[in-house]
């Protein structure tokens, strides 16, 4: 399957002043497949070395890292050769190699002609117990599927086009709207598990699906062991993780995971899962610039896929057959869509999300998301109603008037009525990357 971020790997093997890559991301989001069987095609030759399988090949980092000796041992090893500017060396599941994110800083300082990339799921692990390569490293980092994505594998490109080319001041035609609702409800009812929608594109089988998403859930369960220090952070790590998609959409507390255990603990489990890759922290913040007035300890979850939050939660698939829309129109469900499209369109790497509350006593409003790009704020508020009913988001623009629009999100058709902006949710992410959001990233 075709992944965007290929687009900006190209970039960076064109880039004359290219520095070693980290392609970071949560496990089964497809790292290893965008490298070596859709981005290799750029080279003459790939070198894969995966630590995990092939952990001989430490060795080779163990005594000396200079880039020259090394590439040497690894042609030894490997029994092939590296012909510089013509192959790619990729280093896969480098958190087992310490040494080998160390070395990252001398290739881009002696051999920069290099391409090299390396990859795993829980570098956040292993990073922060070592020395990393600041200013010597690119990173990038991949997400599951996102909408536009799933539309350009499963053979709509051309209603993907037009939504991509839509003037949003305009509606969309309503037979390009309900093309693009019916597939978007095969979205959300799936998720963007590259394995997922690979078994759905190929025969369109809800159960196999949730029996793969079952899997998955599993497979992240059994990767808890690798992330924890002790083994009471298991404990807490379990706990988290099996309430974690039922609180999606809500201001966390640590009470809603457990009230016998200090929240303490429990926030060493949301950590854990957050450096794994499995959650993401929504934080709320009160203007511009996003980063610098944030709360660390305000905070929603969004879960790593739509799919997986829903199979957590044990929401059936079947269910999006019978009320597919209904289920769409749920808050929730919706609210971890537009967060998830606006995840996967932060290819450089993984950056914050935020949401704005108001502290008013007795006077409460709330906007989902506020996305900054560009130097300017846009508010995203993720609705079904109409703008009559967006109280939060006027009342937002009242309190901000250097803000010169506001978002709906929602499946009412695009428009502009006044300072807000209709953006149905099958165009949201085509429209978001038209803002340029990725070169805004902070």
């Amino acid at each position: 399957m075709k992944r965007f971020i290929e687009e900006e790997l190209i970039k960076w093997k064109d880039d004359s002043d290219r520095k070693p890559l980290i392609l970071s991301g949560a496990r089964q989001v497809g790292k290893s497949y965008v490298i070596e069987r859709n981005f290799s095609s750029n080279f003459d030759q790939v070198l894969s070395i995966n630590f995990e399988k092939q952990p001989e090949f430490k060795d080779c980092f163990e005594s000396d890292l200079s880039p020259g000796k090394i590439i040497r041992k690894i042609e030894a090893l490997s029994q092939k050769r590296v012909d510089i500017g013509r192959t790619l060396v990729f280093l896969d599941e480098i958190q087992i190699c310490p040494k080998a994110i160390t070395a990252l800083r001398y290739f881009y300082e002696e051999l920069p002609a290099l391409h090299l990339i390396a990859a795993g799921s829980l570098l956040e692990f292993t990073m922060e117990s070592i020395s990393v390569p600041v200013g010597r490293v690119t990173y990038r980092h991949l997400t599951p599927l996102s909408f536009e994505e799933f539309l350009y594998n499963s053979g709509n490109e051309i209603l993907l086009e037009e939504i991509s080319r839509h003037n949003f001041d305009a509606p969309f035609d309503k037979v390009v709207a309900q093309k693009a609702e019916v597939l978007l409800k095969e979205y959300m009812a799936i998720g963007g598990m590259p394995q997922v929608v690979d078994r759905y594109i190929q025969n369109q089988d809800y159960l196999k699906c949730q029996e793969i998403l079952s899997d998955l859930l599993e497979t992240y369960t059994n990767d808890f062991p690798k992330y924890g220090r002790r083994d009471a952070d298991l404990k807490y790590i379990d706990l988290v993780f099996a309430r974690a998609a039922h609180l999606v959409g809500k201001q966390f507390k640590y009470v809603h995971i457990t009230r016998d255990i200090q929240s303490k603990y429990i926030k060493q489990g949301v950590d854990l899962l957050v450096k794994a890759g499995v959650l993401s922290l929504i934080y709320k913040t009160y203007g511009s610039p996003l980063g610098a007035n944030y709360n660390p300890h305000r905070f929603k979850l969004l879960f790593l896929d739509i799919g997986l939050m829903q199979r957590a939660c044990g929401l059936n698939i079947s269910r999006w057959v019978s009320d597919g829309h209904d289920l769409i129109h749920a808050g929730v469900i919706a609210e971890q869509f537009v967060g998830q499209e606006i995840a996967a369109h932060a290819h450089f790497k993984k950056g914050r999300l935020y949401y704005w509350e108001r502290d008013k006593r007795g006077s409460s409003a709330e906007l989902d998301y506020l996305v900054e790009m560009a130097g300017r704020i846009l508010p995203v508020e993720v609705k079904s109603g109409t703008i009559a009913r967006l109280k939060s988001l006027q009342n937002f623009l009242k309190a901000h008037p250097d803000i010169p629009e506001g978002i709906k999100v929602s499946l009412d058709n695009s428009g502009k009525k006044q300072n807000i902006r209709s953006i149905p949710l099958y165009a949201f992410g085509s429209w978001l990357k038209r803002q340029d959001y990725t070169k805004s990233i902070k």
